[in-house]
C-alpha cells in the first residue's frame, strides 16, 4: 500500500492539433477517464506487470500456483475530492471549432503518488509529440502536496522536473558554496541571507545546483 507522504499535484493544459486519428482520441478519453477501455494501445504501451497470489484470485488456492498479469490503468483519470492537495480532480477534453485553430483542448489537474509517475509521464511524452507547431501548446506545473504553489515543469527524458520560481537572487557566497559542491554550508548560508526555513533553502540551493531555476 502506498503511503499519503508523496503526493504531488499536476496540472496539465494542452491544446492539440486536429489531426487526431479516432482511435487515439478514444485512447485519449480512456486516460481521461472519459471513455471505455480501447481494445489496443498505442499512447501509453507500458504498463506495469504484477503479480496476482490468492489473495487477489481465489481460483489460485487450488493451483498452488500464482501468475504475472498487466495492470492496465488510465494516466489522468482521478475525479472527485482530492485526499491532500484540496480542491477537485478532474480531466476533460473538449473539441476546438473554428477556421483559424481547430483541435482539441485538454486540462487535467490530479493528484499523484512518486511512485506512480510511469504512466502520466509517457502520456505527457505523447502530448508533447503532437505540440510540434506554434499555434498549439503543452503546459505542466507541479507542487509536493506541502508546498504553497504550483511550479513550471520540464519533461526531461524519461522524468518531469520542476523548476522552482526564485524570487531571490543566491548571494555570492551562496554561489560560491555551491561550486565547491558545499550543500549543507550553502542551505545555512541561504538561511542567514533570506530567512528561510530549512526546508525551503535545500530546495532552494537543489534548485540551484541542478539548474531546476527560475529567476524572476
Amino acid at each position: 500500500m502506498l503511503g499519503v507522504a508523496d503526493l504531488y499535484e499536476l496540472l496539465v493544459t494542452a491544446d492539440l492539433p486536429d489531426d487526431l486519428s479516432e482511435a487515439e482520441v478514444a485512447e485519449l478519453r480512456w486516460h481521461l477517464g472519459l471513455g471505455p477501455e480501447p481494445e489496443a494501445f498505442t499512447i501509453v504501451t507500458g504498463f506495469p506487470e504484477v503479480f496476482v497470489d490468492d489473495y487477489d484470485d481465489p481460483q489460485v488456492a487450488d493451483s498452488g500456483e500464482g501468475y504475472w498479469e498487466t495492470l492496465r490503468l488510465p494516466a489522468l483519470a482521478e475525479r472527485g475530492p482530492a485526499h491532500r492537495i484540496g480542491g477537485v480532480l478532474f480531466s476533460e477534453l473538449a473539441r476546438r471549432e473554428g477556421p483559424a485553430r481547430p483541435g482539441w483542448a485538454l486540462t487535467s489537474r490530479q493528484e499523484i503518488h512518486a511512485a506512480e509517475f510511469q504512466g502520466p509521464t509517457e502520456l505527457i511524452r505523447w502530448l508533447s509529440e503532437r505540440v510540434n507547431d506554434r499555434m498549439f501548446d503543452l503546459s505542466l506545473h507541479m507542487r509536493f502536496y506541502e508546498d504553497d504553489v504550483l511550479h513550471p515543469t520540464s519533461l526531461e527524458k524519461d522524468e518531469l522536473v520542476i523548476h522552482e520560481i526564485v524570487s531571490k537572487t543566491p548571494s555570492p557566497p551562496v554561489l560560491r558554496l555551491i561550486a565547491d559542491g558545499k550543500r549543507i554550508e550553502a542551505i545555512t548560508q541561504v538561511r542567514s541571507d533570506t530567512g528561510m526555513s530549512l526546508e525551503k533553502a535545500r530546495k532552494y540551493v537543489d534548485a540551484l545546483r541542478t539548474g531546476h531555476v527560475i529567476l524572476v
